[in-house]
């Protein structure tokens, strides 16, 4: 197949003959959002949306995850496209007449526009087989906010025999329909922690009785904050952010613990492995000043994402040839956000992609996230266009 030939009409011809059922699926995956692994309502919409198409399906990968494989008409190279079918747990707050019907459930992060688009992007090349020359499987993967679903589908077998492997990604701040992705890392590893504070408790008139939790839990919040600002050279990227703190159970009640909770962001290796010594050294030398004590439980979860470097030129250069000089951007940074689709690219050379849907829309993990449907046939004539 002539791959460059078939580009020139590929975003029009899905659209025309596949755009009202891309944008119905997804309106039918928003209004019923479901998280994690427990995808299973999901997964039924994406086989029911795939049904008689001339794949080779199988289910129950991670649990609800989906592996459709296509073979072509000739030999060559085995390349994946994957989607993640998960939600967010948020409250919806928009004016969608789809909007989620699940209380405190929400797709607040794309990912119903993601698994739309691949099944788009499955019906475009079903309806080529004959001059593909490989072989193309879908992945559709559950739990990618949190639940390391993209790392129990590589371990059950999804990225085996693969060549290459793509993923799109919504992305707002970026002008609509501009493609952007980078070679090397484009977004973090991302791990978490929490600790836990000890003094002693006592009555809220007479804190020179105790050693004051809270007291203690708010100077090692203060002194987390050099951890990136002093001990990290200035030109290496790291986040250190503290999301919780909590304790007490009166205003009149000087507790004897406290909890804090937080979230490292590193691109390089080394210095991950180092930050939770710094962590637990910093916050037990703040604690034991004040006589006190802290534990730190670390865990380490997604890794870098990285891409290929030939791969994500290719993806580059085959947007720029799609849409016709439309804006394509090398970008210049990474995110210090973080994707599961990191333990595909660790298995297989890929690359992972973000798709504009506009500088005015609201972020992502936000309850107001939404964003225009015109954007759903360029993804999937992208994803496409990727496997040619």
């Amino acid at each position: 197949m002539d791959a460059t030939r078939k580009l020139d009409k590929l975003q029009s011809e899905i659209e025309e003959n596949y755009g009202e059922k891309i944008s119905a699926l997804r309106r039918d995956i928003h209004r019923e959002p479901e998280l994690g692994f427990d995808t299973e309502k999901t997964a039924g919409k994406v086989l029911a949306a795939l049904e008689g198409l001339p794949l080779e399906v199988e289910t129950g990968v991670a649990r609800n995850g989906i592996v459709a494989t296509l073979r072509g008409g000739g030999e060559g190279p085995t390349v994946g496209l994957r989607a993640d079918m998960d939600a967010l747990p948020i409250t919806e707050e928009t004016d969608l007449s789809f909007a989620s019907e699940i209380e405190g459930k929400m797709h607040a992060c794309g990912h119903d526009g993601h698994t739309s688009m691949l099944v788009g992007a499955a019906h475009a090349l079903c309806g080529m087989r004959g001059g593909l020359n490989g072989t193309v499987r879908f992945i559709f993967q559950p739990a990618e906010e949190g639940g390391g679903g993209g790392q129990v589908m590589v371990e059950e077998g999804a990225a085996e025999g693969l060549d290459s492997i793509f993923a799109l990604h919504l992305w707002p701040g970026l002008p609509f329909g501009t493609v952007a992705t980078k070679a090397g890392p484009i977004m973090a590893a991302a791990d978490a922690f929490e600790m836990e504070v000890r003094g002693t408790g006592g009555h809220g008139a007479m804190p020179h009785l105790s050693a004051d939790a809270v007291v203690i839990a708010a100077h090692v919040v203060t002194a987390l904050q050099t951890v990136v600002s002093r001990e990290v050279d200035p030109v290496e990227p790291a986040v250190l952010t503290v999301g919780e703190i909590g304790a007490g159970t009166a205003f009149n009640i000087i507790p004897e613990k406290a909890r804090i909770g937080g979230t490292v962001r590193t691109l390089n290796e080394e210095l991950r492995r180092k930050m939770p010594g710094r962590i637990e050294g910093l916050a037990r030398g703040v604690a034991r000043g004040m006589r006190g004590d802290a534990t730190l439980d670390y865990r380490f979860s997604y890794p870098v994402t990285r891409n290929d470097a030939e791969a994500a030129a290719r993806a580059l250069e085959t947007a720029a040839s799609l849409f016709e000089g439309k804006p394509v951007l090398e970008l210049p940074n990474p995110s210090m956000g973080a994707e599961d689709f990191a333990y595909f690219l660790q298995k297989v050379p890929g690359a992972f992609v973000w798709l504009g849907v506009g500088e005015d829309v609201s972020g992502l993990h936000t309850p107001q996230f939404a964003f225009d449907e015109k954007i759903l046939p360029r993804g999937s004539a992208l994803l496409a266009a990727l496997a040619l």
